[in-house]
């Protein structure tokens, strides 16, 4: 089992029981001290029940829990910020479908340190001095409705769009979403809980999708995973192209419109955004990886707009505070609508190499405080992030939702950057030993 602030995943039944469910979810309700709560899932087989074990657990403390069934993560936190509710969503996120877990959201934003540590602890849950609390059916979220107020319907009128759902809770969205705004939808993989690819976009080929978009002509190829909130985009030419690509032209269309001066994102996000602030008059600041730790930026610095590259995951703060695969979608057609598809080439754009070592943490974190010690002027702010010339850079640093440890690279060429990601991948394997 894996725990962090971006939550807690494992295997039910191997490293994760609903025995643990149970208790962390009622730790939760416990330190959120709310008397009502909202629960959703994804599409895993394993929801269902692991919902239940969650639910169990927050009705120990006499709540009450309103059940949304399937949808989206980033429907969810809409819903708990609308609301203004604490949250339970039942999600792996883009971990292959043998795995699930909790993310857990207050104030319509994921945790901190604090609250995960709560959650973590062995109390569990309580068995007497309360009066049992009770399940409810919930209406569906108003995330659909909103978005719709926000783009405007008809406001992408003939957009050609092919979506590759994977089987996944943004089913429940997606396609009424866009045929509200006008777009021309072809939809594939939109059984829930049917996985017919990786459910992470950005570790498959997309080759269905990258099909579609050529042979219908497509303007755009939307390919989600299984909780909805991280997003890959085929252009129109079927080119799979990377989360950094797609958050830096969501990016785009977002300071042209809203004329914002401030930018939050994780360090492993590519320099282009710094670029693009640039051209805007905007300053970018830098957060540990993390989507709650972008957002603890965002609130600090008082930035609107902020993400992470690594997964496309565009945040706006005046909507949503977790990354919202849909709405940093509309922002792309919108632009597509408005400029065409010239809009593609109208932002900088360097290339990325990632790796990911099998290194337990422990001996990872030991050989990078060892790797330190031979660049001085490196940041240790997360992991260890080096910058190297030619406008390149390495990033070195243990995954906080898998057990491996991911070395990034980026540079001008996709050769240079894949160059540098095995060279450091190597040096590291080296000192692993």
């Amino acid at each position: 089992m894996i725990a962090s602030i971006s939550g807690i995943r494992g295997v039910l039944n191997a490293d994760l029981s609903l025995a643990d469910v149970t208790r962390f979810a009622a730790n939760f309700g416990r330190e959120a001290g709310s008397r009502e709560f909202l629960l959703a899932r994804d599409s895993r087989g394993t929801g269902p029940a692991i919902s239940r074990a969650a639910a169990a657990g927050l009705m120990s403390l006499g709540a009450t829990v309103f059940d949304y069934g399937i949808v989206s993560t980033p429907a969810l936190f809409r819903e708990s910020r609308r609301k203004r509710l604490p949250a339970v969503m039942v999600t792996a996120s883009h971990n292959e479908p043998q795995f699930n877990g909790l993310k857990f959201v207050e104030g319509g934003a994921g945790i901190g340190k604090g609250t995960l540590d709560a959650v973590l602890a062995e109390k569990g849950p309580d068995r007497a001095g309360f009066k049992p609390g009770s399940l409810k059916r919930a209406r569906r979220p108003t995330y659909v409705d909103d978005l719709v107020e926000m783009f405007g319907a008809g406001s992408c009128e003939g957009i050609k769009v092919a979506v590759d759902l994977g089987g996944g809770a943004a089913i429940s969205h997606a396609v009424p979403l866009l045929s509200r705004l006008g777009c021309v939808v072809s939809s594939m993989n939109d059984s829930y809980g049917v996985f017919n690819r990786r459910v992470d976009p950005v570790a498959d080929e997309l080759v269905l999708l990258r099909k579609v978009v050529k042979q219908k002509g497509c303007d755009i190829g939307l390919g989600f995973d299984c909780d909805g909130d991280r997003l890959v985009i085929v252009d129109a030419l079927g080119r799979k192209r990377t989360g950094d690509y797609m958050l830096t032209l969501a990016l785009s269309a977002m300071l042209e419109r809203t004329g914002e001066k401030k930018v939050a994102v994780s360090l492993d996000t590519t320099q282009a955004v710094d670029d693009l602030a640039k051209k805007y008059g905007a300053k970018v600041f830098r957060s540990r990886v993390g989507e709650a730790n972008v957002v603890g930026l965002m609130n600090e610095q008082g930035a609107r707009l902020g993400g992470e590259g690594s997964s496309g995951g565009l945040i706006d703060g005046s909507f949503n505070y977790c990354r919202d695969s849909m709405l940093a979608a509309l922002a792309i057609i919108r632009e597509l609508k408005r400029a065409g598809r010239k809009f593609y080439e109208s932002v900088p754009v360097y290339c990325q190499e990632r790796v990911a070592l099998e290194v337990p943490r422990a001996r990872a974190q030991k050989s990078i405080r060892r790797m330190a010690s031979d660049y001085r002027d490196a940041d240790s702010a997360d992991g260890l992030k080096l910058f190297l010339p030619r406008r390149s850079w390495v990033l070195i640093r243990p995954s906080g939702t898998e057990d491996v440890v991911r070395v990034s690279a980026e540079a001008r060429t996709a050769e240079e950057a894949s160059r540098l990601a095995a060279t450091f991948a190597k040096k590291l394997k080296g000192l692993s030993r």
